[in-house]
């Protein structure tokens, strides 16, 4: 079933390439969007505000910061990760949580081996 699903799809994407083509509608959006941008400016504008993000960094080095923050936030993270887990009330929860699981787990073991209403 799949894969006549498959080739449908594969049919499909082909009728509509065949179409596309002798429609030419990808060529004339395309050209549509070029014309638009060359008449607006759209390109000289995103180049221009690129160029001033940079210009901005350049200057404030937010870039260096950021990194620089979150690198340290990171070894932050890292080491109350190392702390709690080294932690002996973390320990001792996980030891608890685990005998509770294994008496639970026992538990119900017993109930299906007995039965409920034996």
């Amino acid at each position: 079933m799949l894969a006549k699903g498959y080739i449908l799809g594969k049919d499909a994407l082909g009728k509509a390439k065949a179409f596309d083509e002798s429609h030419q509608v990808s060529a004339s959006a395309a050209a549509k969007v070029a014309e638009l941008s060359e008449r607006i400016g759209l390109a000289d504008k995103l180049f221009a505000g690129v160029e001033a993000v940079r210009s901005v960094d350049k200057n404030y080095h937010i870039s260096d910061t950021t990194k620089s923050i979150m690198s340290a936030t990171g070894r932050s993270a890292a080491a109350a990760a190392t702390t709690v887990v080294n932690s002996s009330y973390f320990s001792k929860g996980a030891l608890w949580m685990s005998d509770a699981l294994s008496r639970a787990a026992k538990s119900a073991a017993d109930l299906g081996n007995n039965g409920v209403g034996k």
